[in-house]
């Protein structure tokens, strides 16, 4: 069934109700959690990156969403799953052989993040009254998103132009 363009569009721009307009309500329950969350978890740990993050992980539930829909367009059968978990599960529900080494990998990760945002979290209470820390948060604000995009637009039409090729 060909659902409309116009109603995966509008569905879209919420992150996560664009996953549950195509019937993937596990996945846009989380994406919207997610997304929901994101801004408070670093206000809280008092870092200003929540809204370039919503930024990211905006634009990214919002191109899958069409990518997704696409696939279920052409026929194809899309599992409902998760961001995280659907890592270490089988598609019968079933762990991986390899659950030890992929969790021991998640943890590893998170616990980098941790650091990374408790350090952070550190320098912007510490170099307030420094004015290098004034140039780089300034440099931060007024560039880095646009960086972001125009990375993120790059990769987007050379990934394409790949597969251009194979075909």
């Amino acid at each position: 069934m060909r659902r409309s363009s116009l109603l995966t569009f509008l569905s879209a721009l919420i992150p996560g109700v664009g996953y549950m307009y195509l019937g993937l309500m596990r996945k846009g329950l989380e994406a919207l959690a997610i997304y929901l969350l994101i801004e408070p978890v670093f206000g809280i740990v008092g870092l200003g990156l929540g809204g370039i993050l919503k930024i990211i992980f905006w634009f990214y539930t919002f191109i899958d969403t069409f990518n997704l829909a696409n696939r279920i367009d052409q026929g194809e059968i899309i599992l409902d799953s998760s961001f995280v978990m659907d890592k270490f599960v089988n598609n019968n529900g079933t762990t991986a052989n390899n659950f030890k080494v992929s969790s021991k990998k998640l943890w590893n990760v998170i616990g980098v993040l941790f650091i990374i945002v408790g350090i952070m979290a550190i320098l912007d209470r510490t170099l307030v009254g420094l004015d290098v820390y004034y140039y780089v948060k300034s440099f931060m604000n007024k560039f880095l998103v646009p960086i972001i995009l125009v990375s993120f637009g790059g990769y987007i039409l050379f990934k394409g132009n790949k597969q251009n090729f194979k075909h």
